[in-house]
C-alpha cells in the first residue's frame, strides 16, 4: 500500500501523468470523466489507456463509477502527483522526503530540495480554509463547477497562503520564503527550529518581539493570522509565524474579533513564560485593504 506522495509519484509511468491529465482536464465537464472520452482523448492505444486506468485504480490515484456509466475522478493522492510533477518540470523541487515532517487534518507537509541544493518545505492542503471561499468573487467562478468544490477550496487555500506569505516576507516579516505555488501546493523555504509550544526554556522576550513584529507586519498589509497559537511558531535563530491559508482581510467584518483571539492565544502562552504583550499598542495599526488585491490574484487563477 502506497504511503506517501514520494512513493506514489515513483509508482507511475509518463504515459500514467498523461492519463491522470486528461481526466483531470475533463473534470471540467464531469464528476466522473467517462472512460469511453479517456480513451478518445488519449494518443495511445485502447489497451494502454485501460492499462494505466487499471494502475492508477490499484494504487488509490483513482476512484471509479459503473451506473450510469464508467467513469473515473481523481483522488487527493492523484492531485498530490500532478501538482509535484508540475513543480519538478518548472525545476522547483529536485526531491522530497521519503515521508512527511509534519502531518495534520488540513495539510501535509515534506521536506525537500531544489536542483540548486536549496532545502525546502513542500506543503500538500487538504482542505479549505481560506475565508475568501465564502466571497461572491469566488463563489461565481466555480459555480458551475459545483462538483469540484472541495478541490477548488483546497486550491484557494494553497493560493491564500502564498499570497499572505508573499507579502509579508516582502514587507520584512519572519515567515518562510514563498517559492511557489501549484494546484493545492506550495513551496516555501525550511525553517530550522521547534515549534514554540515545546520549548520549556529560552528567550521568551526576544521570541515574543520576533513574533509581534511579524504581525506587525502582517497588519500593516491588511492581514491578519486568523489562526496564531503558539503552534504556529517555530523558533530557531529567530523566530518566525508559519500557516498562513486562513488569513482574514483587516477589512472583513469580524477582523478585530480574529486579531484580538490571535492575541490572546500568544499573551496566554508569554505571560506563562514571564512576558507581557503590550496589546493595545500592537492593535494601533493603520490598516490597508488587502481583499481587493487578492480579489485580483483570484481573477488570475486558472483552477484547472
Amino acid at each position: 500500500m502506497i504511503k506517501s506522495v514520494v512513493e506514489a509519484y515513483r509508482s507511475l509511468e509518463k504515459r500514467d501523468l498523461q492519463i491522470l491529465r486528461i481526466i483531470e482536464a475533463g473534470h471540467r465537464r464531469h464528476e466522473f470523466v467517462p472512460e469511453e472520452l479517456i480513451a478518445r482523448w488519449a494518443r495511445y492505444r485502447r489497451e494502454e489507456v485501460l492499462d494505466s486506468i487499471k494502475r492508477l485504480h490499484y494504487h488509490g490515484f483513482l476512484r471509479r463509477n459503473v451506473a450510469p456509466y464508467r467513469g473515473w475522478k481523481i483522488t487527493a493522492l492523484g492531485y498530490d502527483v500532478l501538482a509535484l510533477h508540475t513543480l519538478r518540470m518548472q525545476r522547483k523541487i529536485l526531491r522530497l522526503s521519503p515521508t512527511p515532517i509534519g502531518v495534520g487534518k488540513e495539510s501535509v507537509v515534506y521536506a525537500g530540495e531544489t536542483p540548486s541544493g536549496f532545502k525546502i518545505a513542500v506543503k500538500f492542503h487538504r482542505g479549505g480554509v481560506s475565508a475568501f471561499r465564502y466571497e461572491e468573487l469566488f463563489r461565481s467562478r466555480v459555480a458551475k463547477f459545483s462538483h469540484l468544490e472541495d478541490v477548488f477550496n483546497t486550491r484557494l487555500s494553497a493560493v491564500a497562503e502564498f499570497f499572505a506569505l508573499s507579502k509579508i516576507f516582502e514587507g520584512g516579516g519572519l515567515v518562510p520564503e514563498p517559492i511557489a505555488h501549484n494546484r493545492h501546493v506550495v513551496v516555501m523555504s525550511y525553517i530550522e527550529g521547534v515549534e514554540l509550544y515545546k520549548l520549556s526554556d529560552g528567550d521568551f522576550k526576544k521570541i515574543a518581539d520576533d513574533v509581534l513584529h511579524t504581525i506587525k507586519v502582517a497588519l500593516s498589509l491588511g492581514i491578519i493570522h486568523g489562526d496564531l497559537s503558539p503552534y504556529n511558531v517555530l523558533v530557531g535563530k529567530r523566530s518566525f509565524v508559519i500557516d498562513w491559508p486562513q488569513w482574514v482581510p483587516t477589512s472583513h467584518p469580524e477582523a478585530r474579533r480574529y486579531l484580538q483571539r490571535d492575541f490572546a492565544n500568544l499573551s496566554a502562552f508569554f505571560k506563562k513564560c514571564g512576558v507581557e504583550i503590550p496589546l493595545e499598542e500592537a492593535l494601533d495599526i493603520r490598516y490597508i485593504d488587502s481583499a481587493r488585491e487578492f480579489f485580483k490574484e483570484i481573477n488570475k487563477m486558472w483552477f484547472l
